[in-house]
């Protein structure tokens, strides 16, 4: 845990036990397959940081209508919702809100990038991150 900063490690100390546990099984898993790559570790810590700390039904919910409404998470998200349907659309798009919490906090321009880049095909780290992320 020592690959964090002080402000670092207290936005991961804000995450619930739930998504620390899951942050620390993609960290591990990036040390496996990529010792040296220390940026790509600290932004598998952090990449939940933006999710704030959703109710267990929230979670439920997004994970249905990610599966049955996509289409619904998206134009609540493009309307601004407050509300429980603004946290599930913001919930979709977590990442975001973590790679600012990681700027602020005063992480390296690598792992705020790599945070901003989740899933994105032409980024090696950003698609690495998004994959394990999937299969954790």
């Amino acid at each position: 845990m020592n690959l964090l900063a002080p402000r670092e490690r207290q936005l991961f100390d804000r995450l619930p036990a739930c998504d620390q546990r899951h942050s620390l099984a993609i960290c591990a898993a990036v040390q496996t397959e990529q010792p040296q790559n220390t940026s790509l570790q600290v932004a598998a810590l952090l990449h939940d940081v933006g999710k704030g700390q959703p109710t267990r039904t929230e979670r439920v919910l997004l994970a249905l209508m990610s599966s049955y409404t996509p289409w619904l998470l998206i134009r609540w998200r493009r309307n601004r919702f407050n509300g429980w349907r603004g946290r599930l659309a913001r919930l979709v798009v977590h990442t975001d809100a973590s790679a600012n919490f990681a700027e602020l906090a005063g992480s390296s321009v690598k792992v705020v990038a790599t945070l901003r880049a989740y899933g994105h095909r032409d980024h090696a780290d950003g698609r690495f991150l998004a994959e394990l992320d999937g299969s954790k």
